[in-house]
């Protein structure tokens, strides 16, 4: 997948900025606060119809303006062209997407056609974080792979939220909510399962990708291994109808503290994913170069099971990733990148990056300041 072309309109700095891309690296440097993350967050709304940055859409929504629009112009690799339209407008907080001028329904349904693998600070939190971000990971990843998975997630999503509601609705009035629950913990189990099972598979065909990525940027002296952690048995097999009965049988374990609490105490959102270093657990015992590197060799291996299960070059987002690496795991990045496909990078500083890098005619270089844009001449970089 490339991106050609994205227009911003009243999207946080820029209140008019339009940049054409090369189908290699995309540097955008600038002082921080100028604008270069929010083309980042632009790409990932035209994709994910989200921000990987904030948590409502109308923190995008440049100051004093009533809304906000992009525009990416896509080319799939059987040459297809994908132009998608986003508009968020307020007070109405109504958000709209055209797919090559045709409304999508719902919203979600774009999740998938244009696959992303972002690299930001914000996703310090899943090595560092609670298992909440590691589950995030894993459901960003496979909603990108999988309709079905999207399919799944949502559903169970909205199954928690209703046995959360009567579980918490019988606690307050004190009564039984067995005859009430029964038809949710059916659909509980249907769709749990699926995503235990799907979650699973997915940690173990990450491992030997995280495992070459990793050696990519570190060496090998160091040994990346992952672990997914579940609230209910699994078979070695991964059978689905197997897990669904543990999850039967493990709601009924803990039906009595599931009504004392008003909380659903089973399922996948309660699971989570170990990571080590060399048989150490990296939240307990991992330097931060180590947290950093395990997090790039994570979101590398993302952007290889993407490529493999979706048949098309994910769009490799990289904010401000340089800063934490020493020179030996950036220059090895470096590399790794220029084979990976289009990439956009932000830098405070050009001179972060390895001598040569952008004057390669395949690299392009945009300094970002008060929310514009100009590409730099190919020449124009000092150190």
């Amino acid at each position: 997948m490339i991106l050609r072309a994205l227009r911003l309109e009243n999207f946080r700095n820029h209140a008019e900025s339009v940049i054409t891309f090369v189908d290699g690296c995309n540097v955008l440097t600038g002082n921080n606060g100028e604008g270069k993350t929010n083309i980042l967050e632009a790409i990932s709304f035209g994709a994910l119809t989200k921000s990987f940055y904030a948590s409502h859409d109308s923190d995008a929504i440049r100051t004093e303006s009533g809304g906000f629009t992009l525009q990416a112009q896509h080319l799939a690799e059987n040459g297809v062209q994908y132009n998608v339209v986003l508009t968020y407008s307020q007070p109405e907080g109504i958000k709209r997407i055209l797919l090559n001028k045709a409304a999508v329904h719902p919203l979600s349904s774009l999740v998938g056609l244009v696959p992303v693998v972002i690299l930001s600070p914000e996703n310090n939190g899943i090595t560092f974080g609670g298992p909440a971000e590691r589950r995030r990971f894993l459901d960003v990843l496979l909603s990108q792979a999988s309709k079905s998975y999207l399919a799944d997630i949502s559903e169970y999503r909205q199954v928690v939220r209703q046995r959360n509601k009567i579980l918490l609705d019988a606690r307050i009035a004190k009564s039984n909510p067995t005859a009430l629950l029964e038809p949710w913990n059916e659909q509980l189990c249907k769709y749990g399962a699926r995503i235990v099972v799907r979650r699973a598979e997915a940690v173990n065909e990450l491992q030997p990708i995280v495992t070459r990525s990793y050696e990519m940027i570190a060496g090998k002296d160091e040994s990346p291994t992952l672990n997914y952690k579940t609230s209910v048995e699994c078979s070695e097999k991964l059978d689905v109808h197997r897990t669904a009965e543990n999850l039967s049988k493990k709601l009924e374990l803990l039906r009595i503290d599931e009504r004392r609490l008003g909380s659903t105490l089973v399922g996948p959102h309660r699971d989570d994913v170990d990571f080590h270093v060399n048989s150490l657990q990296l939240r307990g015992f991992a330097s931060q170069g180590e947290h950093k590197t395990f997090l790039v060799a994570l979101k590398l291996a993302e952007f290889d099971f993407l490529k493999e299960q979706t048949r098309e070059t994910p769009l490799l987002l990289l904010d401000d990733v340089f800063s934490e690496l020493d020179e030996a795991r950036s220059h090895n990045l470096v590399n790794v990148i220029q084979e990976a496909g289009q990439s956009f990078i932000t830098a405070t500083d050009a001179r972060s990056l390895p001598d040569g890098f952008l004057e390669q005619t395949q690299n392009a270089h945009f300094g970002v300041k008060q929310g514009t844009v100009a590409r730099a001449p190919q020449a124009e970089h000092t150190r």
